[in-house]
């Protein structure tokens, strides 16, 4: 594996070259911001030596999912052996006489207040983490701070950093990583002049400033799935996009949503799709399909208990208003929902559109919840 390097990677290494103490990456979807972050600061950690540098996120299980995977590919493309450099139980890389370590903040300051370091990099800074988490952080860090978000929306950032920290900002979109696939270049430019998706494009494909309003479901943390509450499986069927499968616990009494993600694959036939679902689903579980590919539907039915999730009362709108009165925790390994959660959001939130992307997952939760809820009304009919 030959690493590579994109101009997002040489730009963060001249503003860290000239001696910024703050250096903010501003990116849209597939811009290569966290790997040339990342790549950077194995770079200095090998080339320097003896630093202490940290990888900060909103949550660890979030990190593993992507930045600490990321990074173990970027060091094997430098000839390293991750298994051979990396403490697993404690998140720490060891780059010859230099440390990386990854921890997530989880809501909790408290983890802000630890030992001083050489260097910091926030991974999403604008997902959960405050701006007191993010002034602690960075206090403590005595050579240079690196953070970047996507810029749905302004947040503590823009109101409270950039205006008053010296900075070295950088603004990407996909079009600065030659290396990304194909396949992920077309689903970003595809949305480029379809109606309803103008501050979407704005956002993940040019990497400018939204007018976004917040996540529909900001109200998520990861947990453990209960399993002695009432439980189905909800399946959205894709095409372009994934096949999505989610394991769904509602505890109606306490208002928790338990969600653990089981299958977000595209491209898989109808006998693949049989292959990933047979030793994920419970014997007999009910699983509720997506009603808009019927035949599938009718094929899965020899092999599984399942229904379409069927039209009637409540619209999307609907259910999604009903779902965001309630907690939701997701399991750790459940990283593509985790993404969904923090990116999916109204196109209008009057007429109660949603953009039409970010919600695989969260689809076939719907499905379950509505299902559900249908049972606790009596029988009440819904849309899906």
């Amino acid at each position: 594996m030959t690493p590579t390097v994109t101009n997002v990677l040489r730009r963060n290494l001249q503003a860290f070259r000239s001696g910024s103490k703050l250096i903010v990456n501003s990116g849209g979807q597939g811009s290569s911001k966290t790997i040339s972050i990342l790549q950077l600061l194995y770079l200095i950690a090998k080339w320097q030596g003896n630093k202490r540098i940290t990888i900060a996120s909103y949550a660890l299980p979030h990190l593993k999912q992507g930045a600490m995977m990321d990074f173990d590919k970027i060091l094997e493309s430098f000839g390293e052996n991750p298994g051979a450099v990396k403490n697993k139980s404690e998140s720490i890389y060891y780059i010859d006489n230099s440390t990386i370590e990854f921890f997530g903040i989880e809501g909790n300051i408290a983890k802000a207040h630890g030992p001083r370091r050489d260097i910091l990099y926030i991974n999403e800074c604008n997902r959960k983490i405050t701006y007191d988490v993010f002034d602690q952080l960075n206090t403590r860090t005595q050579e240079c701070t690196f953070v970047d978000f996507n810029p749905d929306q302004e947040f503590w950032l823009h109101e409270k950093v950039l205006p008053n920290f010296p900075h070295a900002f950088i603004k990407s979109n996909y079009l600065d990583n030659p290396y990304l696939p194909d396949n992920e270049r077309r689903n970003i430019e595809m949305k480029r002049d379809k109606p309803g998706f103008e501050n979407w494009w704005r956002v993940y494909g040019l990497g400018e400033l939204g007018k976004l309003e917040g996540a529909i479901f900001p109200n998520w943390s990861y947990g453990e799935f209960d399993e002695d509450v009432p439980m189905a499986y909800g399946l959205d069927f894709g095409f372009n996009d994934p096949d999505a499968m989610t394991r769904v616990g509602m505890d109606f009494k306490r208002k928790i949503i338990y969600c653990e993600e089981l299958i977000y694959k595209s491209g898989n036939s109808y006998e693949q799709l049989i292959e990933l679902m047979r030793p994920r689903v419970h014997h007999n579980g009910l699983v509720i399909g997506d009603c808009a590919d019927k035949r599938m539907i009718y094929e899965l039915q020899n092999h599984f208990n399942i229904k379409p999730a069927n039209k009637g009362k409540w619209t999307v709108a609907d259910g999604l208003k009903m779902m965001q009165s309630y907690e939701f925790v997701i399991t750790e390994n459940s990283s593509n929902l985790a993404k969904e959660m923090n990116n999916y959001i109204w196109n209008d939130e009057k007429s109660g559109v949603p953009i039409g992307d970010f919600n695989h997952l969260i689809d076939g939760i719907r499905y379950v919840f509505v299902e559900f809820i249908d049972k606790l009304r009596g029988g009440a009919e819904r849309e899906n």
